[in-house]
């Protein structure tokens, strides 16, 4: 691997003391609407998948006005510890007191229908569909008050344009553990232990009520750890006296930045045509797969999210590797090739008569995903600097802040569309495993092709992408002539 200079190196403890947040994410909200929002509230509680996309789309259009001005206060910020450790420690604290108050709704919401005259008689909804939208909205700023300052964290670590890949492969591997214990939650909520004595059959809604206290404690304590333990290197010797940017200056300057504007639709894009069929993928394996059965889908369901954990972490160091050797830009050809290759495999591998064979596609799935993270914070931290270039200003926030968006608004987007998706197949979750193989069909091929429509865009964005290690080296040197090396 390229030798780092000792300067550019970010110490290994600051690498795990950061890193270990990274599963926060995943536990908060990522899980919440990527792997149990339909589960969860559609067949455990019966809220309409259509109402559900929507009450998505509000989180995210709150994200819109948030995840923009939480940024840009992280990077007007001047204390004593920073303009990122303060809301880092307190925004995790918020995170921890509001997850399992949105799991774990009062009793009786689902049968009252409060009267809200400006729905309209024929549009009224009941108190669930209240309630997670006004909780999820407070869990959602309070994650925001976390999540803008951490990302934009890691952007300022170090200059080099390797150890930026390298610190990025810390935070992924952590990630993917938080993805495997992420996967068993449908498979712990479902345990005998939940059983209904009434229906004999596993209580979802209060096993999971229970399982969020203890993504809750991993919340806390995890998500602390950045704030105490990582240094922010660009800020006593330059952002702690840059002049502050206004909310809208920093907008216009953001706008301007085409190679972000790249790196914002290559990753939409991947992620929005990865998303919008996630949804599908459960209930194929709990209805194509497994007839219906819940507690072995959900058990099945477990071990994807081991096979992507240990796929995921196995692969960093080729991934690594390759970006080293080649380029970040030319790795990112190289992922979107497996991944076209794991959407195929679906089509093959998911069989009634073999449910574990699931699992290879999703092997190949899981080196993709773990390839973009990996790679895609390391071009974030370079676009930081060929900002700087211009601007003068070092924008981590705000810069993060809009990419940030961009990314949930992919998951979000996905999560809502493929609400409607769902319904389009013409799934009917009142019969259960009796789904027509028509139905059943539809949801194969919606599956397998919808991914690979958004990818092919998705290739053609980083074709014309242009920040190379050659051009970052020319970056760097510039600014380091500029106004010194930090």
């Amino acid at each position: 691997m390229k030798q780092v200079a000792a300067e550019d190196k970010v110490p290994f403890l600051q690498k795990i003391a950061y890193s270990s947040a990274a599963p926060i994410d995943w536990f908060s909200v990522g899980l919440a609407t990527a792997v149990l929002w339909m589960p969860i509230w559609n067949i455990a509680y019966g809220v309409s998948p259509a109402i559900l996309g929507i009450i998505l789309l509000i989180y995210r259009g709150w994200d819109a006005i948030a995840d923009p001005i939480m940024g840009n206060i992280s990077d007007n910020t001047r204390t004593r510890w920073g303009r990122r450790r303060p809301y880092i420690f307190v925004g995790a604290i918020l995170t921890a007191i509001l997850l399992p108050v949105l799991w774990n709704p009062p009793a009786g919401l689902v049968d009252w229908t409060p009267n809200l005259p400006f729905l309209g008689e024929d549009h009224q909804v009941n108190g669930l569909v209240i309630y997670l939208t006004v909780v999820g909205l407070f869990l959602f700023t309070a994650f925001t008050v976390w999540a803008m300052p951490y990302y934009s964290l890691m952007l300022e670590m170090t200059p080099d344009y390797d150890e930026r890949t390298r610190v990025a492969g810390y935070r992924t591997a952590i990630t993917k553990v938080g993805v495997f214990v992420g996967g068993w939650v449908l498979a712990l909520a479902s345990l005998d232990y939940f059983i209904d004595p009434a229906t004999g059959e596993p209580d979802v809604k209060h096993g999971m009520g229970v399982v969020s206290f203890g993504l809750a404690a991993l919340v806390l304590i995890l998500g602390i750890l950045p704030a105490i333990f990582v240094k922010e290197r660009y800020y006593k010797k330059e952002a702690a006296q840059q002049q502050k940017i206004s909310f809208w200056k920093g907008i216009r300057e953001t706008v301007k930045i085409k190679p972000f504007w790249l790196l914002c639709g290559f990753i939409f894009l991947f992620m929005f045509g990865n998303g919008v069929v996630s949804k599908l993928g459960i209930y194929l394996n709990i209805y194509f797969v497994n007839d219906g059965e819940l507690q072995k889908s959900y058990i099945i369901e477990g071990w994807k999210g081991t096979v992507a954990a240990v796929v995921g972490i196995c692969t960093i160091p080729l991934w690594t590797w390759i970006c080293e050797k080649y380029d970040k830009k030319w790795a990112m050809f190289i992922i979107l090739v497996s991944g076209f290759i794991g959407a195929g495999l679906n089509y093959v591998c998911l069989q009634p008569d073999y449910p574990y064979l699931q699992l290879v596609p999703v092997a190949f799935n899981a080196g993709v995903i773990g390839a973009m993270w990996l790679i895609v914070p390391s071009m974030q931290a370079d676009i930081v600097d060929y900002d700087e270039k211009t601007t003068h200003q070092r924008r981590e926030g705000s810069i993060n802040s809009i990419f940030s968006w961009f990314l949930k608004m992919a998951f979000t987007l996905s999560a809502g569309v493929s609400g409607f998706i769902i319904e389009a197949t013409g799934f009917d979750v009142s019969v259960g495993s009796e789904q027509p193989p028509e139905v059943l069909t539809r949801m194969l091929l919606f599956f397998v092709l919808i991914p690979l429509a958004f990818w092919g865009v998705s290739a053609w964005l980083m074709w014309i992408y242009p920040l190379n290690r050659q051009k970052m080296h020319a970056i760097r040197t510039e600014l380091e002539t500029r106004r010194g090396k930090l």
